[in-house]
């Protein structure tokens, strides 16, 4: 009977990986992943909100810069 301490080695290795893994709860994240998915369905108001949301801080980002702009003209030119 001949053990190859290679196969041994990379035998142990990968069943260390795996019970690391299964301590910290990785198959209970995934199940808990797949159960929280949403439907495709649910997702593209949920984007298109998030755009919204998105463009309304640029527009209001953009306002905030005129000002600072118009108040740095003001500083250095007095007009």
């Amino acid at each position: 009977m001949a053990f190859d301490i290679e196969s041994l080695g990379g035998g142990a290795g990968t069943g260390i990986i795996g019970a690391i893994l299964v301590a910290f709860g990785f198959g209970r994240r995934v199940s808990k992943l797949e159960d929280g998915k949403q439907d495709k369905s649910s997702c593209i108001p949920i984007h298109k909100n998030i755009d919204d949301k998105f463009d309304i801080l640029i527009k209001g980002q953009e306002k905030l810069f005129d000002k600072v702009d118009k108040i740095n003209e003001y500083l250095r030119n007095g007009k």
